[in-house]
């Protein structure tokens, strides 16, 4: 019987693997895909993490451990060269290919296995000599063969999923090339079949009509993505190729808050603080928090501006337009001129007007919904909820029971606790503090010094 399972494999059940390797906990982590890659679909040329090279798999909690992404460096003899860079701030590209790095160097890891269904391990057939065990009974289809596993406990980090809104979501079934969420951009994205197939309609049509592209919001995989496209937008002679957009319901294009003080909020201190707010102050309160982890990098806008005013030297036309304040209502394939364009219907929300474009692709950076795996659909009957129908998790991040005692084996979530623990759930920073939590908790002592994290606030009126 395993001590742990893990079901998904991005960073942070990675980070946990990482720490584990250390112990004599038995565990194995379970991801479909074939091999690990993170946010693959936004890896653009020149992206970097919005946080510092220490916020690895492990240094925060565990500087010494020899998957820290110094380590990495030094094996790939580009440490010296990353000294010389002198910056904090890493590739997207290069933080995956960290993480693939020390991927490789964990036996615990099991990629092409699906995990299929989770089920109480009491339910188990009465002939198994796993009965005797408290936990569960997992099915996994494993590289094209369906096994089972018997663990004490689970870790749920399987991420969270893309979300586009209604009125959107049929369009990108129909036509996932034209009307995408910004994750699958760098995948999906093709600007010269958009462009052909413009210029057919233009054919057809004999009407000249530069193609239209639109991204919608206003964080940081947007602003990425406006900016890709940007600096793809005029051809040798700097005339356009396209016409860009980037609208937002948002009441402005605003930086993330990025000050010392304000990144304090990503720290132990405040996830003590706010798990002790009751239900309803923590529904009032992490609406108002958006700004700490959506928004943009100030670099990010300051260099968008800078390239939007060199184009404008000399009064050139921009060929791009900024709107905020504005609400997707409605959109829908119009072929009235042009065949499958996409007509899109937007609320100047601030003025109460209405007003349609019509565009050949769509971008939208639209969020991330979070939500636990379908595969524990046997367990949900058995977790404790919310006044607002969300799972209670403990303050050690494991689900909560309302009909069952801990001794049916411990549920533990990555990145699905932001109602309960605030902000920094989805923080890279706090992901090894976390792990190290969850590794306390299996091995029932501190392994991991959880308390080390210290912060200049105090954020509560008791200490």
């Amino acid at each position: 019987m395993l001590d742990l399972l893990g079901i998904g494999l991005g960073p942070f059940n990675l980070s946990l693997a990482a720490l584990l390797d250390k112990t004599d906990v038995n565990a194995k982590f379970f991801e479909q895909k074939a091999g690990f890659n993170w946010h693959k679909g936004m890896i653009l040329p020149h992206t970097t993490l919005q946080v510092p090279f220490m916020a690895d798999l492990v240094t925060l909690i565990d500087p010494t451990s020899p998957h820290s992404f110094l380590n990495y460096l030094h094996t790939q003899h580009r440490l010296l060269k990353f000294y010389f860079l002198e910056d904090f701030k890493i590739y997207r590209k290069e933080y995956n290919h960290y993480c693939q790095w020390t991927a490789g160097q964990l036996g615990s890891l099991v990629f092409d296995a699906q995990v299929i269904e989770v089920a109480f391990n009491q339910d188990c057939d009465e002939s198994s000599n796993a009965k005797e065990h408290n936990g569960f009974v997992v099915t996994v289809q494993e590289q094209g063969e369906q096994k089972t596993y018997y663990a004490k406990n689970l870790v749920i980090g399987t991420g969270t999923q893309p979300t586009l809104p209604t009125a959107l979501q049929k369009l990108a079934n129909q036509a996932p090339e034209r009307c995408m969420h910004t994750a699958h951009f760098a995948n999906n994205f093709d600007l010269e079949a958009i462009q052909a197939k413009s210029s057919k309609h233009n054919d057809n049509k004999s009407d000249d009509r530069l193609t239209k592209i639109v991204v919608l919001g206003s964080g940081q995989s947007s602003a990425e993505v406006y900016r890709e496209l940007f600096d793809q937008q005029l051809d040798s002679n700097d005339e356009p190729k396209f016409q860009l957009d980037w609208i937002t319901r948002s009441s402005g294009f605003f930086p993330m808050e990025y000050s010392p003080l304000g990144l304090e909020h990503f720290s132990p201190a405040y996830t003590d603080y706010f798990y002790q707010l009751d239900g309803a102050t923590k529904a009032q309160v992490a609406p108002k928090q958006d700004l700490l982890y959506k928004g943009m990098g100030f670099d990010t806008i300051r260099d968008i501006y800078h390239k939007l005013y060199e184009r404008s030297i000399g009064n050139q036309a921009p060929y791009t337009t900024l709107l905020s304040n504005c609400a997707v209502i409605e959109a829908t394939f119009d072929d009235t001129l042009f065949d499958d364009t996409l007509k899109v219907t937007f609320e100047q929300c601030e003025q109460q007007q209405f007003f349609t474009a019509d565009y050949d692709c769509l971008i939208a950076g639209t969020g991330y919904r979070h939500a636990l795996p379908t595969c524990l659909n046997p367990l949900l009957p058995s977790i404790d909820y919310d006044e607002f129908g969300q799972p209670k998790i403990d303050r050690h991040y494991a689900l909560m029971y309302q009909n069952r005692d801990s001794n049916s084996g411990k549920v533990f979530v990555q990145n699905q606790e932001i109602h309960t623990h605030g902000v920094g759930t989805p923080d890279l920073g706090l992901g090894a503090y976390r792990a190290g939590q969850i590794i306390n908790q299996l091995l029932g002592k501190a392994i991991y010094d959880t308390d080390a994290l210290e912060v200049f606030q105090k954020f509560g009126a008791s200490s």
